[in-house]
């Protein structure tokens, strides 16, 4: 008798204790997705969302933390995807998608073939799902499919058919392409290095891909390529990485393509009350650039060249710092040196020197709720020097703003005043203005 009362007992405190676990435990599985969506320079977005694991069950359960989710803010800004749906990286969740679109309205002079400018009226500017795999502790995938038709068919031909970011995909109309696929090595709970392996924007310069308008310095810094990325994060926010991948165009006289590399090193504070950052990157050669490689097989350019003559080396360096609703950020790209005069790319259309190009941008913003809706206004500057060739304006200034209408859903406007180059120096000396209209999603 005295045994089955100590096995009811037993029994008994074994029920109460399975009890407090499970009340300890979280009832429901949440993740919390806190998007600001803005249309303006990447440092301004809203962090990446956070993941508040838990199970319900009568069952303790043992959750494990994931790796990489102490880095997600500072991966997500050396992988140029700041801004965008992200999907949760949650290490009991095998694979996550989210996603989003965004569509283009433009008013104004859509003649100027800028880099960078949105040449259509109406545009589905860019539509996309990203996915995350948690493969293991070790190893994650993300992948990143992407439908957009900002200009129309894709062209090379410079000063006829503008640029826009889906033409480094070489797709047409009406197909959706992989703009991003790369898998992850990492575990930031053992070791602050990780290494990255796929098609992937390098950490070179700071921006938001597929904005309203690109900015000058991004046009000069924007590269996305099949790369091999070492890197490392340490917790106060120290980061750097050194990169490797085939250039897309070749050397003249050589049959085959070299291999381009660089690196970068900074440092990110991601307080919501202080946050503050500065990003030095440095590129081997400067056609590894998107928009500069496409200078170099443009159908219409002074020299048809498909090859380049010297390589040049650039550098991009970036600040941000925001305080509380205040945010300023500062970008220079450009390269370190004239470019052969063999490549056709002058200082001037009938100059004899080649170019040195580089661009900057400065950019307030302030944010703030009105009518219940989060909302974000920004003023900037942008300017370059020796860039007539690589077509881009002298100058440029924009004015934005946009709101969260609705769950997930962001409504905005830019204005741009672009001013060109003389004509002493190539350009046509003319002002022209454009107006942005973008409704943007996101889910997931």
């Amino acid at each position: 008798m005295k045994l089955k009362l100590v096995a009811l007992t037993m029994s008994v405190l074994g029920l109460v204790s399975t009890s407090a676990f499970a009340a300890d435990a979280p009832a429901k599985h949440k993740h919390h997705h806190v998007r600001k969506h803005h249309h303006h320079h990447h440092h301004m977005q809203a962090m990446a969302a956070q993941t508040d694991a838990g199970y319900k069950g009568a069952l303790p359960v043992v959750v494990e933390n994931c790796p990489t989710s102490q880095y997600a803010t500072i991966l997500d800004t050396m992988d140029q995807n700041l801004g965008r749906a992200r999907p949760t990286e949650d290490c009991n969740k095998l694979i996550a998608f989210a996603g989003g679109a965004n569509f283009d309205v433009h008013f104004g002079n859509r003649s100027t073939n800028y880099q960078g400018k949105n040449l259509e009226r109406f545009s589905l500017n860019d539509a996309y799902l990203n996915i995350f795999g948690n493969v293991n502790d070790w190893a994650k995938a993300f992948a990143s499919l992407s439908y957009g038709d900002p200009s129309g068919v894709p062209t090379n031909a410079i000063k006829t058919g503008g640029q826009y970011s889906n033409v480094y995909t070489n797709v047409t109309q009406n197909k959706v392409t992989l703009e991003q696929g790369f898998v992850r090595i990492a575990n930031f709970d053992q070791y602050p290095v990780f290494i990255q392996l796929g098609k992937q924007f390098a950490d070179f310069g700071r921006y938001m891909i597929h904005p309203i308008t690109r900015s000058v310095t991004q046009s000069l810094s924007e590269t996305l390529r099949t790369s091999a990325e070492l890197g490392f994060i340490v917790p106060m926010g120290f980061h750097g990485d050194v990169y490797v991948f085939d250039n897309p165009i070749t050397k003249t006289g050589d049959t085959h393509t070299k291999t381009n590399w660089g690196f970068a090193l900074g440092f990110d504070n991601t307080s919501d009350q202080l946050g503050y950052g500065v990003n030095v990157g440095y590129l081997y050669n400067i056609t590894g650039v998107n928009d500069v490689a496409s200078l170099y097989t443009a159908a219409t350019q002074v020299a048809t060249n498909t090859t380049y003559a010297t390589r040049v080396s650039a550098l991009a360096v970036d600040g941000m710092v925001k305080s509380g609703p205040f945010s300023l950020v500062a970008d220079y790209a450009g390269a370190l040196s004239r470019l052969s005069t063999a490549d056709g790319l002058l200082s001037a259309a009938n100059g004899t020197r080649g170019a040195r190009p580089w661009g900057g941008n400065v950019q307030a913003g302030y944010a703030f709720n009105a009518w219940s809706r989060n909302q974000n206004v920004y003023v900037g500057f942008q300017f370059t020097g020796d860039a007539v060739m690589f077509n881009l304006p002298k100058n440029r200034w924009t004015v934005g703003w946009n709101a969260d209408m609705w769950k997930n859903t962001n409504l905005g406007v830019e204005i741009g005043r672009d001013h060109d180059y003389s004509v002493a120096a190539g350009g046509t000396g003319r002002n022209s203005g454009t107006v942005g209209l973008r409704a943007a999603v996101q889910f997931g």
